[in-house]
């Protein structure tokens, strides 16, 4: 128990050795360049496609908060027009969420699950638009 204790003690103070000899050094290291700003990237840095690439994940990942609230109230909405055909009549225990009264049915985690893989469909669909339109912008502006 003692040899356990008296070993993270060492390796604790070999530790803030080191970390002061990184920050000692790093503080002695001469500067690469004179200027502090980085040098901006040029057209033709990157090709095409890692560009092309690169927006569609951004609009992917941008649209996702929104195509998340759409994918969950179409959901929503088609479970309660499910349930009410089922039923024969309106079903108020699959009302969406924000009508639904206390005592609803929830979304299970299946139903979880169908609404992030309805929001990535509808972001990837978000995405491939708006690279079409942009390749059809391109073909047209040259």
């Amino acid at each position: 128990m003692r040899s356990r204790r008296s070993l993270r003690i060492a390796v604790c103070v070999v530790s803030m050795i080191v970390c002061c000899a990184l920050v000692a050094s790093a503080q002695q290291a001469p500067a690469v360049t004179d200027s502090p700003d980085a040098a901006p990237y040029e057209d033709a840095e990157f090709p095409r496609w890692a560009l092309d690439l690169r927006r569609a994940e951004i609009v992917a990942f941008g649209s996702l908060p929104l195509t998340l609230l759409t994918s969950r109230l179409v959901y929503a909405i088609g479970r309660y027009a499910i349930a009410s055909v089922r039923a024969g009549g309106s079903d108020p225990a699959y009302l969406p969420p924000a009508f639904a009264p206390p005592g609803a049915v929830p979304f299970d985690r299946a139903d979880g699950v169908r609404i992030v893989i309805g929001a990535a469909v509808l972001s990837t669909t978000v995405a491939v638009v708006d690279y079409l339109l942009g390749r059809r912008e391109r073909i047209d502006g040259e």
